[in-house]
C-alpha cells in the first residue's frame, strides 16, 4: 500500500484522468465519511484499489509482486512530486 499526502482534488483528478487512459476503472460509492472516492482498476493481475480521502490522502493498494500494480505507482510518481506528498 502506498500513501500520497495532502494531494490536492485537480491532483488527484490529473492521477485519475491518466489512469482511465490506460486501465477501466471500476468506481463505487464510499462508505466511509472521510473518503471522498474509492475505485478499482482490474487487470490480468489482480485488483488495485485507489482510495482518496477528505484530507487529501491518495491511497494505492495493491500486491507489491503484481507488475500492474508497480506500474500505476510509477505511474503515478511520475504524476505527482513523491517529496511533496510522501
Amino acid at each position: 500500500m502506498i500513501n500520497y499526502r495532502n494531494v490536492p482534488p485537480d491532483i488527484y483528478e490529473l492521477v485519475k484522468k491518466s489512469l482511465k487512459k490506460d486501465y477501466i476503472l471500476s468506481q463505487y460509492p464510499s462508505f466511509n465519511d472521510s473518503m471522498a472516492e474509492s475505485f478499482d482498476l482490474i487487470s490480468l493481475d489482480g485488483k488495485i484499489s485507489i482510495h482518496y480521502y477528505r484530507d487529501g490522502v491518495l491511497q494505492i493498494e495493491g500486491n507489491d509482486d503484481n507488475r500492474t500494480f508497480i506500474r500505476i505507482v510509477r505511474k503515478v510518481n511520475g504524476l505527482i512530486s513523491k517529496k511533496d506528498y510522501i
